[in-house]
């Protein structure tokens, strides 16, 4: 039985995919993911692969839709290689309306898409309660680059759920498990060379970008403009390293957008538009926060690329995507834990086997 079934643009089941070479299905904790096909073009490949119709992976809980399909034929055989984007991505074709001002992470994710949902076919999910918070800023952009931004700076997780049976899609919000002590519930071992379930690994180390305070330069001109300093921490001397932030785009003024009910003649919604004025300590607070997520993007580098075998524990039911696990790498001096931020499921004749990129590391712990 195959591990792929193929549904049409209505979501109706079709059939399971046949005589597939090879499969390539990624997935991230906090954004979207791609799928890449090859398999025989047989007619039933060839009427089911086409643009739009949905790929289910009976190993996850999400589809991709397929957006790209060559065909190509040789002497010895005729290959149909499909590319297919899993579905979250669809969070792209919508537009977030004026300004969003959040706190509670969670909620504000429903709300971003379920005010900008505009008839997409993705039901909206029911929150779990998080209490992640963050002062963030949302301007206009994709509901997809609002999803991310959000997802990063709580360390929350975002999905499209497929379910096979109706073919129904709803928009997710999840937090991945921490099972990185030998005293949590859900603890379940650990990853390391020493145990034999961890093999092609890169490790990358360095401080090339990396910047600790940030100077953040908000509305105004010349002494009128706002100015905010902070700092991951208290640094000094030639610790101190410096980022200049321009974030003149953080205006003291907001405009929020009300849907009115009303719709011009090709259908579009029309809105409502109000515009309304950040409170000093409002401003100060987003303008902080966007000097923090401008330091989050130059932290010293550290990454773990690998290959993780099912031994001892295996993905999907000791781990998922987004769970933090212990990391030991005792030949490079690393005992750690980090978050599994992406996974690739690989699928061909030879064996399958799963790639995973680490990150948020936590240096230390119960190892």
């Amino acid at each position: 039985m195959s591990n792929f079934i193929i549904y049409d643009t209505a979501r109706v089941r079709i059939a399971p995919l046949q005589h597939d070479e090879s499969v390539q299905w990624l997935e991230h904790y906090q954004s979207n993911g791609e799928v890449k096909i090859v398999a025989q073009a047989t007619p039933d490949n060839l009427a089911m692969l086409i643009d739009g119709n949905r790929v289910y992976n009976t190993d996850t809980d999400t589809a991709a839709r397929i957006s790209h399909v060559d065909i190509v034929q040789t002497e010895s055989e005729e290959l149909i290689t499909v590319r297919a984007d899993i579905t979250s991505e669809l969070l792209s074709d919508r537009v977030v309306m004026a300004t969003e001002t959040t706190t509670n992470i969670e909620a504000a994710m429903y709300s971003i898409y379920s005010k900008n949902r505009r008839n997409m076919p993705i039901a909206v999910g029911k929150a779990r309660g998080y209490t992640e918070k963050a002062d963030v800023e949302i301007t206009w952009g994709s509901v997809l680059d609002a999803e991310k931004k959000l997802a990063e700076v709580s360390g929350l997780g975002f999905k499209v759920l497929f379910d096979p049976e109706t073919g129904e899609e709803t928009f997710s919000v999840y937090k991945g498990v921490d099972r990185s002590s030998d005293l949590a519930a859900d603890y379940v071992g650990y990853i390391g060379t020493d145990v034999g379930n961890i093999e092609n690994v890169s490790v990358t180390t360095g401080t090339t970008d990396y910047k600790n305070v940030a100077v953040v330069a908000g509305a105004g001109e010349g002494t009128a403009r706002t100015v905010r300093i902070v700092s991951l921490g208290s640094v000094s001397g030639e610790n101190r390293r410096e980022l200049y932030v321009d974030a003149r785009d953080l205006q003291r003024e907001y405009i929020e957008a009300t849907p009115t009910g009303q719709y011009d003649d090709k259908g579009n919604p029309i809105y409502g538009y109000v515009t309304k004025t950040y409170t000093e300590a409002q401003y100060n607070t987003m303008m902080d926060a966007r000097g923090l997520e401008k330091l989050a993007e130059h932290l010293q580098t550290f990454s773990i690329k690998c290959d993780i075998t099912q031994n001892n524990i295996e993905y999907g039911k000791s781990y998922n995507l987004g769970d933090r696990i212990p990391v030991k790498l005792p030949e490079y001096g690393i005992y750690a834990s980090a978050r599994i931020a992406s996974v690739t499921m690989i699928y061909e004749r030879e064996g399958n086997k799963i790639a995973v990129l680490l990150s948020e590391f936590k240096i230390g712990g119960a190892l």
